[in-house]
């Protein structure tokens, strides 16, 4: 493998992140590559003789996950104008197949962290219903107690 078109990574290291235009697609030789959305969401991950980035070359897109290595990774870099090559001499039905994958993982990923916000929302409104009926809670112990002294100084004066 061409040492220039070779990558690799540490574990937790970034090969790139969300929002970045994309230089390469990568062939992983070894390890293991994990996904994130822009959030810090995981997404999914992929492994040896997988490739990914490609979907940002191939549409010409900004990356919409960000990459880092889960362990240590060895990649092959594939260049745009090399993927361009090769998918020129792809079948036109694989063509559409791709690009509808693709695209409805691009929809996935949306709906993961929206998803992810639900959650999140509901947590906080849980945890804000929790404080809410402690507080009640608190205020109904209080009058009890008022409820109760004033039961004891009515019953003394009598």
């Amino acid at each position: 493998m061409n040492n220039k078109l070779k990558g690799t990574w540490n574990p937790k290291e970034v090969i790139y992140n969300f929002g970045e235009p994309p230089a390469y697609a990568y062939l992983i030789v070894s390890g293991t590559v994990e996904f994130y959305s822009s959030q810090e969401i995981k997404l999914g991950e992929a492994g040896p003789s997988e490739v990914f980035g490609e979907i940002s070359c191939y549409l010409n897109r900004n990356h919409s996950v960000t990459a880092k290595a889960k362990t240590h990774v060895v990649a092959k870099k594939i260049e745009k104008n090399e993927l361009s090559k090769i998918i020129l001499k792809t079948h036109p039905v694989v063509i559409g197949m791709l690009r509808g994958t693709y695209h409805r993982l691009m929809e996935s990923n949306a709906k993961t962290e929206d998803y992810v916000k639900d959650v999140e929302k509901y947590s906080m409104m849980y945890q804000k219903s929790l404080e809410d009926s402690e507080m009640i809670k608190n205020r109904i112990d209080n009058i009890q107690n008022k409820l109760d002294n004033n039961a004891k100084e009515n019953e003394e004066k009598q």
